[in-house]
């Protein structure tokens, strides 16, 4: 899923489906297609963020790495709680929007899931500077 601009429109020949929306035409989302580009715009806030709390620089050299530890934070959040909005339009219909807040889980309780197969086992860093348990 991506914005409307020109360049992307060769990703459809080479993915297995692109859908995309146009910003231009005050389009955000398209309910037929589900198309949207708010998840990329939130991981891109996290890489924002995370460049100027915590990396402060991110070479080339390392930038993966980078990207995958953000990555990993963000597919290990926890939803905190569900926050529902109603209300009620001018021409009289009624309105329900939800939306989830997220907690990210805190370091030490990632770390212990990250590393809890390792109970019992050497580790190992690999050549890509990984780890794996032989």
């Amino acid at each position: 899923m991506t914005d409307g601009s020109k360049s992307y429109r060769g990703l459809g020949k080479t993915m297995a489906d692109h859908q995309y929306v146009i910003h231009s035409q005050k389009e955000y989302a398209n309910p037929e297609t589900g198309a949207h580009v708010n998840t990329a715009e939130a991981v891109i806030s996290q890489v924002q963020r995370a460049l100027v709390g915590v990396y402060h620089n991110l070479g080339r050299q390392h930038l993966q790495r980078y990207l995958d530890e953000i990555v990993w934070r963000w597919n290990h959040r926890d939803p905190v709680r569900e926050v529902v909005k109603q209300w009620t339009t001018k021409a009289g219909v009624e309105r329900e929007k939800s939306t989830t807040i997220w907690k990210p889980i805190p370091v030490v309780d990632q770390m212990r899931v990250l590393l809890q197969g390792a109970v019992g086992k050497q580790v190992r860093r690999s050549k890509e500077y990984g780890l794996y348990w032989p």
